[in-house]
């Protein structure tokens, strides 16, 4: 079979396509362009010249100038005529155009070419009149539009030629890559098998020289695959468990340099390969430096490494000694201990922050772990635990604190998942919910954590609207007892205005009393949703106030006895009038309360500097029954009442209320007892006119 050769066959491709395009642009393009044009003028040129023959016929037989002339000039009024020439058997009639053309002897044109030399194409048409001449009509006509069609035909000829070349240049470019394409497969091939890409295979077509090259090249990558291919699945199987481990593995010569690291090492000094390879291991771990070959190859070492950017990890280092073809190696894993530390701070910050105590048990009945809330809420110190760091320890140290009233043992606290409340007798009564599960659920040998949560507060509020609700509904059950009793009384019975008028007085003071109860009630809930209002403040002395109020509480209460002792100057405070009676109201009616009958009740005043201010106090001291230190530091809490028995009325707003509103004038409350003696309660307010003089 013959055989041809890329060389040969690009050659004949290319001069079969320029042989076509050349045979395209000289035979057809020219020849058809130029006969077209010049049939064109040619047929123009001579129905212009009839034209103006037969125009001109009468005018010329008849010697009418003036027509002829009329004929000549609307002719030359034509872009493309150059001029015009009328002519009669004597000679010449009439001329128009360009002179130069005029002066020179006609003779008619049928090509472009013969006019290419004056730029005029010439026709002329004979005046006949019954087959006999009576003079000619010569006319030239311009070529400049003619000649640029045959330039821009030219042109476009060119630029076809050019096309052609492009074509055949395209055409020769890719008929040639199309056959040196496999000789460039089998070049990159090779390439690829000197990089270690082993098994490549290169497609087979056509018969010649190429392929047999291919075919070749085919076999030597299949036997060089063969040979390579375990020892590529034993790398892959190492690498893939080297670059895999979270930890850094390295292993380094006898002198320190690195021979070899995996991913996690690169990620642990922030150090890109090329910058790791080849360098000395002390570079990276300063402590390697005053390492000896055993400390190496035998123990856990700590040390602390720098990063590229310098900043310091701790690490935990695991080394042995190895040997690798014939040469001794130290092969090991680093730890980063970095974001375990960090954890373990972030952990620790935020059980030291919490409000609640957390407690962590090993199996072993060690306390691993206790945090700073822990110390608060059993009411102890770090110092005093220090022997309170095993289990029984810890417990013993509860039993001395636990409240027996609720608890006969501690058995409570070895309950897991299930919160229990343990009771506590510190100097005041502590309330605390414990739960204790295991820090891994799915292990067993896990170790015990105890949280420890503080209700005490939750539990005595709980309380205290308990409480207050048993009194309120007490308080208003027994005003709204009286208006039902005596206002059925009159619906079913007729007395005389008397009596009727004395029942009616009795239902209105019930009334009043449960207007004021739930008075105090609305005042609590305006309070704590910020909804009080702006007060009616002015200026002026309580004279007028206290006095009135005085004399009021004094004609309601035959039992007690106030002794008021006024000031001889009052001064001047801001305050609103029925608040400051109900402040003061609230005061005197729990002395009144809370009081023995027929005792003394002491209404006076005082002035002081308070932070620099000058402050005006209204003094109640009673000889009631008094108050405990822990009773007192209740007061003004709400629902909170001292008396606990429920004989004396009361809803334990009062005191709430007072506080409040001091508050809201910028005052201050103070208030002492002693239990059996009596309590003294103290209203501050801020002077704003200080009277000039003050008795001393």
């Amino acid at each position: 079979m013959f055989k041809l050769s890329f060389k040969y066959k690009t050659i004949i491709g290319i001069a079969i396509i320029e042989a076509f395009f050349l045979l395209i642009l000289v035979l057809n393009s020219r020849a058809i362009l130029q006969s077209s044009l010049e049939k064109d003028i040619k047929d123009y040129a001579d129905s212009v010249s009839s034209l103006l023959a037969i125009a001109s016929l009468d005018a010329l037989i008849s010697k009418d100038m003036a027509t002829l002339e009329s004929i000549a000039d609307s002719a030359m009024s034509n872009s493309n005529m150059l001029y015009i020439k009328m002519i009669d058997l004597d000679g010449m009639l009439v001329q128009r155009g360009d002179q130069a053309l005029l002066k020179r002897d006609f003779e008619g044109d049928y090509s472009i070419d013969l006019s290419e030399t004056d730029g005029s194409f010439d026709a002329s048409s004979d005046i006949l009149v019954e087959g006999y001449k009576f003079g000619s009509v010569e006319v030239g006509f311009s070529i400049v539009d003619q000649k640029a069609t045959i330039d821009n035909a030219t042109n476009k000829l060119v630029i076809i030629a050019v096309i052609e070349l492009i074509f055949v240049a395209l055409f020769s470019l890719l008929l040639g890559i199309m056959l040196t394409k496999r000789l460039i497969l089998l070049k990159e091939a090779a390439v690829k098998l000197s990089q270690g890409e082993i098994g490549l295979q290169i497609p087979l077509k056509g018969t010649d020289e190429v392929t047999e090259a291919s075919k070749a090249f085919n076999i030597m990558s299949s036997k060089i695959a063969d040979v390579t291919e375990k020892l590529h699945f034993d790398n892959s199987r190492m690498d893939a468990v080297m670059n895999t481990a979270t930890d850094s593995i390295f292993m380094i010569s006898l002198d320190g340099q690195i021979q070899s690291v995996n991913q996690a090492a690169f990620i642990l000094f922030d150090y890109k390969g090329k910058d790791i390879i080849g360098q000395n291991m002390g570079g990276f771990i300063p402590d390697y430096k005053y390492w000896k070959l055993n400390d190496l190859s035998k123990n856990v070492q700590l040390a602390t490494a720098m990063t590229s950017r310098g900043k310091k990890i701790r690490l935990e280092i695991h080394s042995s000694m190895t040997y690798f073809n014939n040469e001794q190696f130290i092969v090991g894993v680093i730890r980063d201990l970095t974001l375990i530390d960090e954890l373990e701070h972030e952990l620790e910050a935020v059980f030291d922050l919490s409000e609640n105590g957390f407690l962590i048990v090993a199996n072993d009945q060690n306390i691993s772990y206790v945090n700073k809330a822990f110390y608060s809420i059993f009411n102890t110190t770090p110092e005093a635990c220090k022997e309170a760091h095993d289990w029984p320890c810890f417990k013993d140290f509860l039993t001395t604190i636990l409240d027996s009233d609720h608890h006969i043992d501690l058995t409570l606290l070895e309950k897991q998942s299930t919160p229990e409340t343990l009771y506590l007798k510190l100097p005041e009564e502590k309330i605390v919910r414990v739960t204790r599960q295991k820090i891994d659920k799915n292990d067993n040998n896990a170790s015990d954590i105890l949280f420890f949560v503080d209700i005490t507060h939750e539990t005595i509020v709980d309380r205290m609207k308990s409480e207050f609700l048993s009194t309120a509904a007490h308080e208003l059950r027994t005003p709204l007892a009286s208006v039902m009793g005596f206002s059925e009384l009159l619906s079913i019975r007729d007395y005389n205005p008397e009596k009727t008028k004395e029942i009616a007085s009795n239902i209105n003071r019930q009334a009043v009393r449960l207007k004021a109860l739930l008075d105090d009630l609305l005042d609590i809930a305006r309070i704590e949703d910020r909804a009080m209002g702006a007060f009616d403040m002015q200026q002026g002395t309580l004279e007028a106030v206290l006095t009135e109020l005085i004399i009021d509480i004094s004609a309601s209460d035959d039992y007690h006895f106030i002794d008021f002792q006024k000031p001889a100057h009052w001064p001047t405070v801001e305050f609103d009038p029925s608040k400051i009676r109900q402040i003061f109201s609230n005061i005197l009616s729990n002395a009144f309360k809370y009081s023995p009958k027929s005792s003394k009740i002491m209404v006076s005043t005082a002035i002081r500097m308070a932070d620099g201010v000058s402050v005006f106090g209204v003094i109640i001291e009673d000889t009631g029954i008094g108050m405990t230190p822990n009773e007192l530091s209740h007061v003004g809490e709400r629902f909170y009442r001292a008396d606990k028995t429920g004989n004396i009325a009361g809803t334990g707003l009062g005191i709430s209320l007072t506080k409040e509103f001091v508050k809201i004038h910028n005052g201050q409350l103070d208030i002492t007892s002693t239990i059996g003696k009596g309590t003294m309660v103290i209203v501050w307010l801020p002077i704003t006119i200080l009277i000039e003089h003050i008795e001393e």
